[in-house]
């Protein structure tokens, strides 16, 4: 008997394995988050006295200023921590306390 012979099918050309492709990245800036619609900002108010006296006015920073520069002279080396002063508009004069020690009354 004779062999019977398979028909030879073209064999089907093998497809190459797709190559992977990397998405490219791009450098971006650090994005700051998104303000907030309608968030109000908290203001801080600035805040300041000032005693009138005979006609003359004395801003607190200015009565600070003197009552540290009285501590020091005083012979006082410490470093100024805190500081309270006690004005009496009768007698013209106010009363600094510095670090606990009092100074001698400071004319207005």
């Amino acid at each position: 008997m004779a062999e019977e012979k398979k028909p030879v099918t073209a064999a089907a050309p093998k497809k190459a394995a797709p190559k992977k492709v990397e998405p490219v990245k791009k450098e971006t800036a650090a994005k700051k988050p998104a303000a907030k619609r309608g968030a109000a900002k908290k203001t801080v108010a600035k805040e300041s006295i000032v005693i009138q006296h005979n006609g003359v006015d004395f801003a607190e920073k200015d009565l600070f200023k003197a009552a540290k520069a009285a501590y020091k002279k005083a012979g006082n080396k410490d470093e100024v921590k805190e500081v309270t002063i006690y004005v009496n508009t009768e007698e013209g004069k106010y009363y600094p306390v510095v670090n606990g020690t009092p100074v001698d009354g400071i004319d207005l």
